[in-house]
């Protein structure tokens, strides 16, 4: 599952989860649908009834349903991706459904300039007008085609982008993410230490940042290869430098006690300020 850290003011990371591609493409699948169910419903049975019900001459029959047509379904239809994230923050009916959403590259919510870019940015956008003449569901899949190929572009943006941004996010600085990604106690820095008779050997982890300690715990929990195992050395012999510490035992060890002693002290406020 792919992550992106945010450093908050308060120097506390917050992690989010980057929206998996295919949830993206469900979601834009249901956005289709829903534009699709309305255009069908205001062409053919809100306006075929209603310009039914009056007697019209027809040029001024034509005249109103064009003008009805323009200002109820084409430009809805053209607005539907920005109205929605900006009134659901970050939202739009298929991302809600499939939990993902739409903020910035500081982990707070998109303004309204950035969606309003990426929105720009958006070349299937302006096909999405085609769905008007979609006169049965049977052309939605060739209008899904076209929008397919309009979206390339953005397809491979996603692909190779860090943070799998298209080029509406990059250019806007956003994101999209799983609101519904929560991460395991087992993927945090959190260790468990007996809390009765626990005697810290290294007080002087606390000059280390939580960023710090977790990296120290995914190098742990990797997996152990000559490579990572020579790493994992000259991390231990960093740290003891930098603490001005001397190692008691091996690299590994010595690690797994300085994970084990953050976590004691950084729980327990009382023992940590005797240090």
């Amino acid at each position: 599952m792919a992550l992106f850290t945010v450093t908050t003011p308060f120097n506390i990371d917050l992690e989010f989860s980057l929206a998996a591609f295919h949830k993206r493409m469900f979601a834009w699948l249901i956005d289709l649908l829903v534009i699709f169910i309305y255009c069908y419903i205001m062409l053919f049975f809100i306006y075929k009834n209603l310009v039914a019900d009056f007697s019209w001459r027809e040029q001024a029959r034509d005249n109103v349903q064009s003008v009805l047509v323009l200002f109820t379904v084409s430009i809805p239809v053209m607005l539907y991706h920005l109205l929605f994230e900006v009134f659901m923050n970050g939202r739009s009916p298929g991302k809600w459904f499939l939990g993902i959403k739409v903020m910035n590259r500081e982990g707070a919510s998109a303004t309204l300039s950035q969606l309003l870019l990426r929105w720009i940015l958006c070349l299937p956008n302006y096909f999405l007008i085609l769905v008007i003449w979609a006169y049965s569901p049977s052309y939605l899949l060739l209008i899904a085609i076209v929008l397919g190929i309009a979206a390339l572009p953005d397809i491979i943006s996603i692909a190779v982008s860090a943070k799998s941004q298209r080029l509406g996010d990059l250019a806007a600085g956003t994101v999209v993410v799983d609101t519904r990604y929560h991460m395991d106690i087992a993927e945090t820095i959190y260790v468990e230490v007996a809390q009765e008779g626990y005697q810290p050997l290294y007080p002087q982890v606390l000059k280390l940042t939580d960023r710090d300690i977790n990296g120290i715990r995914n190098l742990l929990t990797g997996k152990m290869s000559k490579e990572s195992e020579n790493y994992i050395y000259r991390v231990a012999y960093r740290i003891e430098e930098v603490l001005q510490i001397k190692m008691n035992g091996e690299p590994v060890a010595f690690l797994q006690t300085l994970l084990k002693d953050y976590n004691y002290l950084t729980q327990n406020k009382g023992a940590a300020d005797k240090f």
